[in-house]
């Protein structure tokens, strides 16, 4: 079965997560595999594309029936979609355009299963240098070091920083420790002339900007 590319129609309406998901498998998939039914059991078994795209190898195994291809291949078109949106955020004004910040950031951190902590070092226009993990955990804590953040804005000519974490429990919402860290980590850049403009907690499809 195969897909033809659209056409550049303007008003063409967007493709929906399964026609996305079934045009995906079938770039790769055998001839015996019927992309629109095993896009519909894929998002059954995961409940969305996102979930579907970062699946475990053991996860996507057993919903195919030992396609490791697939998982591999869904994992590259992941990864490049992200550097597309980061490749973006290096040429504008990242607060600018929230939505496509979000959004990146949403690509990056809504389906870990663990804590992580990231920060995005700014240039003076408030372009994106680097985003870099600062710091890896359990489900509910991750440790990071003020001097650390800094002394990486100081290597890279940061002037600004976004510090980003997400919450695996899916709720977004800020705890005491978030808000002391952010805290933290403003007043040790301050010392340096470094902003922090923003702490974004990623909770799943949700976002709290502090």
């Amino acid at each position: 079965m195969g897909y033809e590319p659209d056409g550049d129609t303007p008003d063409a309406p967007a493709p929906d997560d399964k026609e996305i998901l079934a045009r995906l498998i079938a770039a790769v998939a055998s001839r015996s595999i019927n992309p629109d039914d095993l896009a519909a059991a894929l998002l059954q078994r995961f409940g969305s594309l996102a979930a579907t795209i970062r699946a475990s190898l053991p996860d996507m195994e057993e919903a195919t029936g030992g396609n490791s291809l697939l998982q591999v291949y869904f994992l590259l078109a992941h990864e490049a979609g992200i550097r597309l949106q980061r490749a973006r955020l290096m040429r504008n004004n990242v607060l600018a355009d929230k939505d496509q910040l979000y959004a990146y950031l949403r690509a990056m951190l809504a389906q870990e299963l663990v804590e992580q902590v990231r920060v995005l070092f700014l240039d003076a226009h408030r372009c994106l240098l680097a985003d870099e993990m600062q710091g890896r955990g359990t489900v509910d804590h991750t440790p990071v070091y003020p001097r650390e953040v800094v002394r990486r804005a100081l290597e890279l000519k940061a002037v600004g920083l976004i510090l980003v974490h997400n919450h695996p429990s899916g709720d977004p919402s800020p705890s005491q420790e978030d808000i002391a860290m952010t805290h933290r980590i403003a007043q040790a850049a301050s010392l340096m002339g470094i902003t922090v403009l923003d702490h974004v907690i990623v909770g799943g499809s949700r976002l709290v900007s502090l």
